[in-house]
């Protein structure tokens, strides 16, 4: 694995070749935003979903009758990206099809992944391009993991999110970060702009998914001194709210998705699967966030 290194003034991120992933990013206040991966815990930073978000059935998926081996949120996480165009604070990767992952996912494709950095925030963007003769659908989702608390002396439970709507949106359940069962109204997020966070909502749930919530923008705030980051995830259909249960890990993954898990239940076919996107031949994808420190 290498690492490619940004600055932008008093601001550096690093970002692996292993899954095209933001490894770092330390603002010009000198404060490390994204998670460090400690295996202990979760050995990852910001993962990227692609060609699924979430577990499948069994395992597998349906695509034009054939079944696919596909593993929970897809094959991109530990795969080498190659390099592409780059400079003093962008850097962009690429992964393409080839023999191995046509057994998994029967098209031919590249992603791209770029990460954009300035001294209060960086943009993280994806560009899926169908590059097959057919139509392909195809999930996509980001899963950067952000240190919470922020700051020495904080614990987690001082942050709240606060979204930039009153949402009034169920809990999507998928236990043990499994297939989707339910849902359920969460006394602590219903009629209502802001969640605390506390590890005892994740500890029995694992992820908090919100389907389609009218928000697209979520500050992470110590509720007293309103300190922390701002999350912009436009353009996406779905946000995961996720730290390892059972661990009081010190981090939250803001996840943005085109896309959701398996329902118990589903039909198992690509092009049925919630926020799928379908892109024609020759055509492309993009999305993405972006991150602000709020200080």
């Amino acid at each position: 694995m290498s690492q490619y290194q940004l600055k932008y003034g008093k601001a550096t991120a690093a970002v692996n070749s292993i899954g095209g992933e933001l490894a770092s990013y330390v603002a010009a206040n000198g404060r490390e935003y994204i998670w460090g991966g400690d295996p202990a815990v979760w050995a990852s930073h910001s993962p990227v979903l692609f060609p699924v978000v979430g577990t499948t059935i069994d395992g597998k998926v349906k695509i034009a009758g054939k079944e696919y081996d596909i593993q929970k949120h897809g094959f991109t996480r530990k795969l080498e990206f190659q390099p592409g165009k780059h400079g003093e604070d962008f850097v962009e990767y690429t992964l393409s099809s080839n023999p191995d992952l046509l057994k998994q996912y029967p098209f031919e494709f590249t992603l791209h992944v770029t990460h954009t950095i300035c001294e209060d925030g960086f943009r993280t963007d994806f560009l899926v391009e169908n590059q097959s003769d057919r139509r392909m659908p195809m999930c996509i989702g980001g899963h950067p993991g952000f240190n919470c608390p922020i700051r020495d002396g904080e614990f987690f439970e001082d942050y709240v999110l606060k979204f930039e709507c009153v949402e009034h949106t169920e809990n999507t359940l998928a236990p043990n970060g499994g297939c989707i069962t339910g849902t359920e109204w969460l006394p602590e997020f219903t009629d209502t702009d802001t969640l605390a966070l506390k590890h005892s909502l994740f500890d029995p749930r694992d992820a908090l998914i919100f389907a389609g919530p009218k928000s697209r923008v979520v500050k992470l705030i110590n509720a007293k001194t309103g300190k922390g980051l701002e999350f912009d995830f436009h353009k996406f259909d779905a946000l995961g709210i996720w730290s390892a249960p059972n661990k009081n890990a010190p981090y939250v993954c803001l996840e943005p998705w085109c896309g959701l898990p398996a329902y118990q239940g589903e039909t198992g076919n690509f092009e049925d699967k919630p926020y799928v996107r379908i892109l024609e031949p020759g055509t492309s994808f993009q999305v993405g966030y972006s991150m602000k420190v709020i200080d």
